[in-house]
């Protein structure tokens, strides 16, 4: 005879089944669509018109957004189902009423939870693995590919299903179970952003990119889960989120033993939590008002302001939601107490208590150190960044970093990066982004850049091997299709040579020079590794070796290309040649009364040698090809205007 235990456990199965088992429907569905049946319909529409396509590289690239709308919804959708009965007295009443400790309860309906969402995921692996054989999926995915994307896709609903009950446990209202279990998804990543923002206005230096670009989509599921297609998930990660599984069980059930009955249609039921929340969500919502107001303000007036706005429609947001009315009594004492506290804290960090800013280790502390002017290049994917090791090198880097800061409230106007890694010996790493305006600290940079070790790791060109060198193709910038090509042995190697050597002997005015450069070097060594230079206008060694070579005459654009160049002062032009076309821009000069026509082949060299591709110099050139199909319009900065346009205008 079977225990009233028993029957009545049987009893909660079915009502469990009958309350969500659409969730499994509705999952199953929405899988084999994305899945099972984008592959049938893919191989066919391949095998009927021989059709060639881009393959999925795994099975999470087979409509990935719908499947991660599925994991992100379906779990959170079900524990607000599953565990409705927390959130209603009568029915909190009748469950608890049963002759069940609590315990059965929590385990039946959290495990009946998950079997839910686990079996629709088996199924379609398993409809996968059946058609495996008949459609050669093996062309393109593995068997291995199949069992990861079942454990990874039950893994992560298992994540956001576990934090969702968790979320149950402590709330009494189903709106804000969603609404908590979302933040609590997304909190991590979401400080991370709101502190990368802020903290730049307080510590002088604060790198925000590096800080908010450093894998911090691993901080929040929901983040992962979207870029999974994409992004491939390490062995670290899926350890945590197996660990934040279990944790996130027991801690709920702990939780649950803890929680009063009557707790019902309460936003939180621990009256300990409503503090944290109000004055949480007050916090967050002033990084969120400051960060907004201080990039678009700029400021110390438009930062405050925006912390003061941030902070009352956080405060009161955080009243409503406890208060489950939008006509609340205002806390006033709570809030003038945090602000106070914020103000203080605002003080601590303007007075640099961390000492973050001075933190500039020393020489003896360094390995070595990564220097540039942005941090996309010491991210750059496609090579590994650049160090400096050299002690003179390093001791320069310290006196530059000191000199920024020294300077701090000088530089708050300025545009220009100085961003520097040190890598310690003792295996840390130091990391400071400034803005900073470079030719007040030229006779560093200066010291910095033409220093052989600098140039020699800052240039691909020194990493080329002799005898390894496959070919040279040096392709001109514009609308031209020759292009001059070395591959004799010797010439090769004389050609890298001289490049390496007009390096070497490049000042630093050289090098920050920004007239466009005549062309790109393209060396392809016999590994397919190709590096990459460009031939810039300084390089007049080359250009001659060019020249007696026969090689000259494709190797750039130069006059015998040019049908006519115009040139007039920018500020004397009637169109915003910023917005029209170049067809527009050249025809306005055309018929312009004081206009420069240019036509001589020598004046015409001098034009492509002394230009640049972005307009902000005080005359404004447009370049007409002999194709008469491409029109160029490019300009002359105040340091390079050619004798005969000052004359022509003077």
């Amino acid at each position: 005879m079977q225990s009233k235990i028993s029957l009545v456990s049987k009893e909660m199965w079915k009502t469990i089944l009958r309350s969500v088992g659409w969730v499994a429907i509705v999952y199953f569905l929405g899988l084999f669509i994305a899945v099972p049946l984008e592959i049938l319909m893919t191989e066919s529409k391949f095998e009927e018109e021989h059709l060639y396509f881009q393959r999925a590289k795994n099975l999470f690239e087979y409509n990935a957004e719908i499947q991660s709308i599925l994991s992100i919804a379906l779990p959170v959708l079900l524990a607000i189902f599953l565990f409705r009965f927390l959130q209603v007295k009568h029915f909190s009443d009748f469950m608890h009423s049963l002759p069940i400790k609590r315990e059965r309860i929590y385990h039946v309906f959290t495990l009946f939870g998950a079997v839910i969402l686990i079996t629709p995921v088996i199924l379609n692996a398993l409809i996968i693995l059946i058609i495996y054989g008949p459609l050669n999926l093996h062309e393109f995915l593995t068997i291995s590919d199949v069992f990861q994307w079942l454990g990874i896709t039950i893994m992560f609903n298992l994540v956001i299903y576990m934090v969702s009950v968790f979320v149950a446990m402590i709330t009494g209202l189903s709106v804000v179970q969603g609404g908590l279990t979302y933040i609590l998804l997304l909190l991590p990543i979401g400080l991370i952003i709101l502190f990368g923002f802020n903290l730049p206005f307080y510590l002088y230096g604060f790198p925000e990119q590096y800080f908010m670009e450093n894998k911090i989509e691993s901080f929040s599921p929901l983040v992962a889960l979207s870029l999974i297609s994409r992004r491939p998930i390490g062995w670290g990660e899926i350890i945590i989120y197996i660990l934040l599984i279990f944790i996130l069980y027991g801690l709920s059930l702990w939780v649950y033993k803890q929680r009063r009955l009557e707790a019902v249609s309460q936003a939180l039921i621990f009256p300990f939590m409503k503090p944290i929340f109000k004055y949480g969500a007050t916090f967050c919502s002033m990084l969120l008002g400051g960060m907004y107001f201080g990039k678009m303000g700029g400021g110390a007036f438009w930062l405050i302001a925006g912390y003061l706005f941030g902070s009352i429609l956080g405060y009161f947001i955080a009243e409503m939601v406890l208060q489950k009315s939008w006509r609340i009594i205002i806390h006033i004492r709570g809030f003038l107490i945090y602000v106070c506290a914020m103000a203080v804290l605002f003080v601590l960090f303007q007075l640099d208590f961390t000492q973050y800013e001075k933190n500039i280790p020393y020489t003896s502390e360094i390995e070595r150190v990564h220097f540039g002017n942005s941090y996309y290049h010491f991210n750059n994917t496609e090579a590994e960044p650049y160090y400096l090791e050299d002690t003179d090198n390093i001791e320069l880097l310290r006196r530059l970093h000191k000199e920024i800061v020294a300077n701090k409230g000088d530089n708050t106007s300025s545009r220009e990066s100085a961003f520097f890694v040190y890598e310690l010996k003792n295996g840390k790493r130091i990391v400071r982004n400034y803005e900073i305006d470079k030719n007040k600290y030229a006779q560093f940079y200066k010291l910095i850049y033409e220093s052989p070790e600098y140039k020699r790791v800052t240039n691909e060109i020194f990493q080329v091997k002799e005898g390894q060198i496959e070919k040279v193709t040096i392709q001109p910038y514009g609308p031209v299709s020759k292009r001059s090509i070395i591959v004799d042995p010797s010439e090769m190697e004389e050609a890298i040579s001289i490049l390496k050597d007009e390096i070497n002997q490049a000042t630093y005015e050289e090098m920050q020079d920004n007239r466009d450069a005549y062309s790109v070097i393209e060396i392809l060594q016999r590994n397919d590794k190709t590096v990459m230079m460009e031939w810039r206008v300084s390089y007049k060694k080359f250009e001659q070796w060019l020249a007696e070579k026969g090689l000259l005459e494709n190797a750039r654009i130069n006059a015998s290309d040019i049908d006519t160049a115009y040139i007039a002062p920018k500020d004397e032009l009637d169109i915003d040649y910023r917005g029209y076309s170049h067809e527009e821009v050249f025809k306005q000069m055309e018929s312009s009364g004081n206009i420069l026509k240019v036509t001589d082949k020598t004046m015409l060299e001098t034009t492509l040698k002394d230009t640049k591709g972005y307009i902000d110099g005080p005359y404004v050139v447009a370049i007409k090809y002999n194709n008469d199909r491409y029109i160029d319009i490019k300009s002359f900065s105040s340091d390079n205007v050619p004798d005969f346009v000052k004359q022509y205008f003077e």
